[in-house]
């Protein structure tokens, strides 16, 4: 198939050549058979073969020998057909420069996103995760190697680029220095652990979560720069486990992951600086009072703190666990910038 489009291009790109060879060709040999056939002087027989060619309609120079018209029905009939070609070039040209266009405007419009998250490969783990990702409206950017996941994704106006994560090149492309996240989710462990290696290079501050199909692979990953790893298989031969050991655990984790079945969600929201300081506790925030929130728990400096008290000392900087509604978490999340 590669090498099939490959040949396509080239033979595109040639077509413009052929076609001013074929004029070119016509013209002399329109004015050569006129010269030789009705002995007209070299400028006669050109101005015959321009007007023949071009169908004008003007008048002979002089009348036409039989041999003349056989001539100049043929060479009526290779005028039509330059038409014709040229025609057929200049749709191809426009259809071939389609997709160009539609690259230069994708291009742009990824280098005006800034705080998206970028989408490395795009299989069956791929397309669940951008899933995760639309319901969370997040902005992101996926990169892809197949040709055909990328014009599907073009066609549902999804930011997307078409190349290989690994290089670094197309993941400045894809705006990784001005990204919060990068997930690798290619097929290869050493695919994945070379874009974590990179995105890691290109900005040390985002956070990254990288695949890992070898349980091996997790500490590699972790050392050159994954926020997290998950290994997919081992993830779900666990909650095949739990789902006929605790069901109700597994319920809470759908809960906690924010599953369409059930209205209510567990989110972590951070808190900004500048809230002061007696207004940094559960009572001070209103979470439940005014919010009708739950707080599970509080991430401070990588501890996990579960079941806070309403008068816990909270610090600038730690997230707080919520569980509700989305539209009293995004209320929750506007009211502590507001407050910062």
């Amino acid at each position: 198939m590669p090498s099939e489009r490959s040949g396509r291009r080239v033979s595109t790109q040639r077509e413009p050549l052929l076609l001013a060879l074929w004029v070119i060709g016509v013209l002399i040999a329109g004015t050569l058979g006129y010269s030789v056939i009705e002995s007209y002087p070299l400028m006669d027989a050109f101005y015959m073969t321009v007007i023949t060619v071009s169908t004008v309609g003007f008048r002979e120079i002089q009348p036409l020998s039989t041999a003349g018209q056989l001539f100049t029905i043929f060479l009526i009939i290779a005028g039509v057909g330059s038409f014709f070609f040229a025609g057929g070039v200049f749709a191809r040209t426009l259809i071939a420069n389609i997709p160009k266009r539609e690259a230069r405007r994708m291009q742009n419009s990824i280098d005006s996103l800034s705080g998206h998250v970028i989408l490395c490969g795009f299989g069956r783990l791929g397309r669940i995760v951008r899933r995760e990702l639309v319901r969370s409206n997040r902005r992101f950017v996926v990169i892809e190697r197949d040709e055909e996941l990328v014009s599907s994704l073009l066609k549902e106006k999804v930011f997307c680029l078409q190349g290989d994560a690994t290089d670094e090149e197309v993941l400045r492309l894809a705006g990784v220095e001005r990204a919060m996240g990068v997930i690798a989710a290619v097929g290869t462990d050493a695919d994945n652990v070379f874009i974590t290696l990179s995105s890691r290079q290109l900005n040390p501050k985002c956070s990254i979560v990288a695949r890992a199909e070898d349980p091996r692979s997790e500490e590699k990953l972790k050392r050159v720069g994954a926020t997290s790893v998950v290994t997919p298989y081992r993830l779900g031969g666990r909650r095949l486990a739990q789902a006929f050991l605790r069901p109700g655990a597994v319920d809470l984790s759908d809960l906690a992951l924010g599953d369409l079945k059930h209205e209510v969600l567990i989110e972590e929201v951070v808190l900004p600086k500048g809230i002061p300081v007696d207004e940094r506790t559960l009572l001070g925030l209103s979470l439940g009072a005014r919010f009708g929130l739950i707080a599970v728990a509080v991430r401070s400096e990588g501890d996990l703190r579960f079941n806070p008290r309403a008068e816990e000392q909270l610090e600038e900087g730690d997230a707080l666990m919520v569980m509700g509604h989305r539209v009293d978490i995004d209320a929750f999340s506007a009211a502590v910038a507001d407050r910062s």
